[in-house]
């Protein structure tokens, strides 16, 4: 049965955009198999034979760049200087990795210090893990493509490319540069619903899944693929905490919060979704965070000057709005915002949230919410921090240095910032989370470790046999 073209709609305005054709349940296997056929060559290609059609690629996008941002934002509704980093962050990535494979070497193990093992020489490779299945959420869908698959291709695997469902156009245009680079097969992509993607994750042929998305899709993919015992790479929710101290310079607070909340329109992971406040600053932390987001409003994504899009569409919108309303009835008081028209959403303040709160806990909202919650010690504030299971990124303002150190040690998150948005995510670091929040580490040469696994082989008897030295006699 052929599937039908669907139409890919902007974000906000519901303008059509673009169509594509979603993959066929039975068609799955046909598409993995050609990713099997195309594997033994692509890794048996020399690093650097790989690393430089890479390279090419991104001479590619790079003169594209303009062009497929102004893409990126009008679908996504994400505003046009926030596409425009996310494109040449996907490029740099697509660089850096070729630059990593290149390198990607082995180590030798110390098995020629053991007794018997004096004549053995073993050495530690790299090797890819063959096909790998990379899943795209719709935040940043363009540079986490460029994420996972650059760094699986440079280490030899071939990838498939399960787009976003709600904006897939511009991640499609970047793979379109990308494939046509490589042999046929090493990399493909797809749009596909639910059951689709499920079947694609745990088809026979598939070595590996790295899937960035919802806690509830990486939970279904885990179901999915359990009986496999696949490796599953996983980057999922965050309700990320940052906490205020009584002496936090709240003019510093102010502008990072906003930075690391509004990102994206407020649907990142790692954004900054729970304000935990010691008493003597939080009612003037409301007041200034009233103050700065008065005349922050969702606008048209291209035009100048905007500061806020609208979410990804109308249900995104709905549902954050249905997540306030709990957060009220738990006995929040909302000071600021209004529920959204369509998937326009004003940021809304809340205040005075009752500790209990869903909200402070593992309901994560995704959308430019920003809950206010009081404490009266350092205790208390890590503690309610600690109270979710989604862990991925937790902040701590203040001027007492050794206080802020003692805070992060005590924050069971994947990553902690001082005096900065938790929202903090250079390419560099480990980037995963705790718990609910996922499994395994994201960045550069972090990524492509988990796309790889440690082979040794060992020589024995490749070594001359040594004569141990008479000992000299004491005298």
């Amino acid at each position: 049965m052929t599937v039908a073209p669907r139409t890919v709609r902007a974000a906000g305005t519901g303008e059509p955009v673009g169509q594509i054709t979603a993959l066929a349940i039975h068609d799955v296997a046909t598409v993995v198999a050609a990713a099997r056929a195309a594997y033994p060559d692509w890794a048996a290609a020399a690093p650097h034979q790989r690393a430089t059609l890479l390279d090419a690629a991104a001479d590619e996008l790079a003169c594209g760049a303009d062009e497929l941002a102004v893409a990126h934002a009008r679908e996504s509704g994400k505003i046009l200087p926030q596409a425009r980093h996310e494109v040449t962050g996907a490029i740099a990535l697509l660089r850096r990795n070729a630059e990593l494979g290149r390198t990607l070497a082995g180590t030798l193990a110390p098995t020629g210090a053991l007794p018997g093992g004096e004549r053995d020489l073993t050495f530690v490779e790299q090797v890819p893990l063959g096909v790998v299945v990379a899943v795209i959420p719709f935040n940043f869908p363009v540079e986490l493509t460029m994420e996972k698959a650059a760094a699986a291709l440079a280490a030899g695997n071939v990838a498939i490319v399960k787009l976003p469902p709600q904006n897939p156009l511009a991640t499609q245009a970047a793979l379109d540069v990308l494939s046509r680079h490589l042999p046929p097969g090493v990399l493909q992509y797809v749009d596909a619903d639910t059951p689709t993607s499920a079947a694609l994750c745990s088809a026979t042929g598939v070595d590996a899944v790295s899937l960035t998305g919802s806690v509830g899709a990486g939970v279904s993919v885990a179901r999915a693929t359990a009986h496999l015992l696949r490796p599953l790479h996983l980057e999922l929710g965050g309700n990320g905490a940052a906490i205020v101290r009584a002496d936090a310079d709240l003019d510093l607070v102010i502008p990072e919060t906003l930075r690391g909340r509004l990102l994206m329109n407020g649907q990142a992971c790692a954004a900054t979704k729970r304000l935990i406040a010691h008493r003597a600053v939080a009612a003037e932390l409301t007041e200034r965070l009233i103050a700065a987001l008065g005349d922050v409003t969702p606008q048209d994504p291209l035009a100048d000057g905007a500061r806020l899009g609208p979410l990804i569409d109308d249900a995104a919108a709905a549902r954050v709005e249905q997540q306030v309303a709990r957060a009220v009835d738990d006995g929040a008081v909302r000071v600021l915002g209004h529920a959204p028209d369509g998937a326009w959403c004003v940021p809304s303040v809340l205040a005075d949230v009752p500790r209990t709160a869903a909200v402070l806990h593992d309901d994560e909202i995704f959308g430019p919410v920003f809950p206010v919650t009081v404490v009266d010690s350092d205790a208390e504030a890590v503690a309610l921090a600690n109270a979710t299971r989604l862990r991925l990124t937790a902040a701590v303002f203040s001027a007492d240095w050794p206080a802020a150190m003692a805070m992060a040690a005590g924050l069971d998150f994947g990553g902690v910032v001082v005096n900065g948005t938790n929202n903090y995510r250079p390419p560099v670091v480990p980037f995963g989370g705790v718990d609910l929040a996922g499994s395994g580490r994201e960045g550069l040469g972090w990524t492509l470790g988990e796309l790889t696994r440690t082979r040794f082989i060992a020589l024995r008897g490749l070594r001359p046999a040594g004569v141990v030295p008479a000992c000299c006699p004491r005298t």
